[in-house]
């Protein structure tokens, strides 16, 4: 069946979901790459001023996560997605107009806090699809937002002006406006009804977070996607840019058309790959992942030591293509495993550990590419990154039976707290 043909097959709350991805995304890629060069050639502050508040904002996120993983668990996704969106619009807002280094500490704190409420996101996503369709679905959220933030960066480049700040203003406030908008939109998405065993007719029971963390299995997967994750995603503005300008001798006009290819390769391999998407194993979606990420970066060292622009082109560009496939498969399968070992009680909460582990693995991977690559180290660090995607792509191949019984596990878990009446 083809892509088209599922998605219209969706039902009406998971293609509005995608929709307000969409327009998210388009919003959110209007900002994306301009913070460094706001803070620092429009308002006059140091450099380290938006790294910091990178940091910040990742904090907040790491913060805000576990916050909504709770409220999603007691007061349902739907309502805790669009305060999120809410906290988010604001914390935008005031970029634009932050006057000096404590007021954007300030308000990437109040994003970062914001975008910690994506686990309501994730849990929308999940309760929406239809059985056997949450890869597809996820896997469709992300391609529609990666084309998205591309297309709102394009149309960033043809406003943002450094000689007039009110330009980059006006791209804060509309990406606050993006984040209310959907927001109020997502008050018409109605969660499906499914058909439901007597046990989940009964009301829902009170969880805490020891139902996450006393799972070994679900915690070896919350390290592994993290790790998986700071060993790729996290590398794709800081440690890969850094290595192919530094060591391989890539342009900033070249590296701007490799990472055009990678947001086709995100874009085409949703389409090609739709239907294995569809069927394949969560776990063996991410051992997809980490192989083709593994395989990337030996791609990459090859370009930076083989001779000739045009061989090391040739490589870069394949690298980028097989890294877009790599995330296509990943984050079809991530968020899919997460739900599937997650009880219903306790799904915000699971996500909120994903949200969590993502968030860390994104402040962790740019802090060690930077200390690589700045030192000399950019080969050896590559080297690592390859041996560390494909360790949890086998791990992954091999995990069949302990993913099993952690399945088992949590639910059985969720009850014994529930019935000690633990609660957070």
């Amino acid at each position: 069946m083809s892509i088209a043909s599922d998605v219209r097959q969706l039902p009406r709350a998971s293609r509005r979901l995608l929709f307000l991805s969409l327009v998210n995304n388009l919003g959110t890629g209007l900002i994306m790459p301009y913070l460094v060069v706001f803070v620092h050639e429009v308002r006059g502050l140091d450099v380290a001023v938006a790294t910091t508040a990178l940091a910040v904002f990742s904090g907040g996120a790491v913060l805000g996560a576990p916050l909504a993983g709770r409220l999603v668990d007691r007061r349902g996704a739907r309502p805790v997605a669009m305060l999120s969106l809410f906290v988010q619009g604001v914390g935008y807002a005031g970029y634009g107009f932050a006057p000096d280094a404590a007021a954007f500490m300030a308000t990437a704190a109040v994003a970062g806090l914001g975008v910690g409420g994506l686990a309501a996101w994730y849990t929308l996503l999940a309760e929406c699809a239809p059985e056997g369709m949450a890869p597809v679905v996820f896997g469709l959220s992300y391609s529609i937002g990666n084309a998205a933030m591309g297309l709102g960066g394009i149309v960033a480049a043809t406003v943002a002006s450094v000689e007039h700040p009110l330009t980059f203003q006006i791209l804060y406030l509309v990406n606050a406006a993006s984040c209310l908008l959907v927001a109020a939109l997502l008050r018409g998405v109605r969660v499906p009804v499914r058909t439901e065993s007597a046990l989940d007719r009964q009301p829902r029971r009170r969880t805490s977070y020891a139902v996450v963390y006393r799972s070994p299995g679900f915690m070896a997967v919350l390290f592994l996607g993290g790790l998986l994750l700071a060993s790729s995603f996290a590398q794709l503005e800081s440690g890969l840019p850094a290595y192919l300008t530094l060591a391989a001798g890539v342009t900033p006009g070249q590296l701007g058309v490799a990472f055009a290819l990678d947001t086709g390769a995100v874009i085409i391999s949703q389409i090609l790959l739709h239907d294995r998407l569809k069927r394949s194993q969560p776990r063996l979606l991410i051992a997809t992942a980490g192989g083709l990420w593994a395989g990337s970066w030996v791609l990459v060292i090859l370009a930076a030591r083989l001779g000739g622009t045009a061989t090391r082109l040739l490589l870069v560009s394949v690298a980028v293509a097989v890294f877009g496939i790599a995330s296509t498969c990943f984050v079809a399968g991530m968020p899919t495993l997460v739900n599937k070992l997650a009880p219903p009680e306790a799904r915000g909460r699971y996500n909120a550990a994903w949200s969590m582990a993502k968030s860390v693995g994104f402040m962790m991977g740019p802090l060690a590419a930077g200390a690589f690559v700045d030192a000399g180290h950019g080969t050896s660090y590559l080297v690592g990154l390859t041996v560390i995607c494909a360790a949890t792509a086998l791990i992954h191949l091999l995990s069949r039976a302990w993913l099993r019984d952690n399945s088992h596990s949590t639910q059985k878990e969720s009850k014994e707290v529930d019935g000690a009446g633990i609660r957070v």
